[in-house]
């Protein structure tokens, strides 16, 4: 009888440990089940991320506030490598991974993973040890785990890391379900609004703007270029050599006016040195409506050294009128005749009459008419050197008009001929 007694303690005992064995083996299958549900969609996650990133641009032209743009397994394996080869969006409970983003401001997408369908994660324990393994989150049951602020209609972080999402403009799943916001999904960009694009997004212009200082200097201190700019518009220009274009008076060299294209103001150079006397600049090269070139320094005194020839534009016009007394200018014709602004008008530098050509002649004899600048009219001068006259005491020289060529007369009051010598000077006069 002890021996059946015993035989029968023994197999109580057994069967207890059995019991105990097959518990810890449920748990360690529902581990198991958890640890590659969380690999699964973290996988799949990152995945979404980079998709959302590359194709920001594309998404944000079609989301809006209440809807939602859907991307599936499908999509993502078409248009890259987003996930591996062969991979399955369905995880170990049937539901199926699926991607929607919102554009609940202007340029500022917000982006959601969530496990639609399947069977749900009915172990509330369970479905946050998931979305804490997995870094995302879940959509909880009412009142789960006696949290009053737990409600089906948000997605909640695993153990308060975001949220709560409200569901409203999403595809809701339902409790017991995953949930994964990419801006907290092992990554500390966001997806979806830090992002200078480089293409344009409709309505959307401030995706291509800047809002921090740009460099283009590598980690190993190489400077790379910008090449294929069509118009730069800037305050301040600025080499590494030190040297700039700019719009204050800080020592620098200045671009001012309208520098590229044609307009009502004047473009200027000024080289200045702040805070040295009273003039806001030391030199200027200003170029005025009529592309007429000025070079000005400080009190509108000026020194111009040129190594070689100085080429004056050909804008004067003889006896036409100037804005500026002093200025000096070549003919209009381009014959090379230099004018000065006198007065108000332009006049060869020199004077009214300028005198060409210088000859010793007598009676008789042809002096040739000088070749005049435009506006320019010949005359000729004649001086007396030398003569012998008849006992009338008249000398008569001629011409002393027209235009030339002029041929000298030395004669006495009865009109004939003379010995004698005379000076004839041509001139052109204005």
């Amino acid at each position: 009888m002890d021996a059946v007694l015993g035989v029968m303690a023994a197999t109580v005992i057994s069967l207890l440990n059995v019991a105990a064995l097959t518990i810890w083996a449920m748990v360690g299958a529902a581990n198991v089940q958890s640890a590659v549900t969380a690999a699964h969609m973290r996988v799949w996650d990152a995945g979404a991320l980079q998709y959302v990133k590359d194709f920001a641009s594309t998404i944000a032209a079609t989301a809006t506030a209440t809807t939602p743009v859907t991307v599936t397994t499908a999509m993502m394996a078409a248009a890259g490598n987003y996930l591996p080869l062969g991979y399955s969006g369905v995880n170990p409970f049937g539901q199926t991974l699926e991607l929607q983003v919102l554009q609940p401001t202007a340029g500022q997408l917000q982006a959601i993973v969530t496990s639609q369908g399947g069977r749900s994660i009915s172990d509330p324990k369970q479905l946050v040890q998931i979305a804490a393994q997995a870094q995302a989150g879940f959509v909880p049951y009412n009142n789960q785990n006696g949290d009053a602020t737990m409600n089906a209609g948000n997605a909640y972080g695993a153990f308060g890391a975001w949220g709560p999402v409200a569901l409203s403009n999403y595809t809701n799943p339902g409790s017991g379900h995953l949930a994964a916001l990419l801006a907290f999904s092992g990554s500390s960009t966001q997806a979806n609004n830090t992002y200078l694009y480089r293409v344009s997004v409709p309505n959307q212009p401030q995706l291509n703007h800047m809002q921090t200082d740009l460099g283009l200097t590598d980690a190993g201190g190489t400077a790379h270029n910008i090449t294929g700019v069509n118009t730069i518009t800037a305050t301040t220009f600025q080499n590494s050599g030190g040297g700039q274009f700019s719009s204050d008076q800080g020592g620098s060299l200045e671009l001012g006016g309208n520098n590229s294209q044609a307009g009502t103001g004047q473009p200027y150079i000024d080289f200045h040195q702040g805070g040295q006397g009273v003039q806001d600049f030391n030199a200027r090269i200003q170029n005025d409506s009529n592309n007429h070139v000025e070079i000005s320094a400080a009190n509108g005194q000026a020194t111009l050294g040129v190594q070689g020839a100085l080429e004056l534009g050909n804008i004067a016009t003889p006896n036409g009128t100037c804005l500026r007394n002093g200025a000096i200018a070549g003919d209009i014709d381009g014959s090379g005749l230099t004018f000065n602004c006198l007065y108000g008008r332009w006049v060869p530098i020199g004077g009214h009459g300028l005198r060409f050509a210088y000859y010793l002649v007598s009676n008789g004899s042809t002096v040739p008419s000088p070749t005049c600048p435009g506006g320019g009219t010949p005359e000729i001068v004649l001086a007396v050197q030398n003569f012998y006259v008849d006992p009338t005491a008249t000398v008569n020289l001629s011409p002393i008009s027209g235009t030339g060529p002029w041929t000298v007369n030395i004669t006495d009051g009865s009109g004939s001929g003379i010995p004698g010598e005379a000076i004839a000077e041509t001139y052109c006069t204005y």
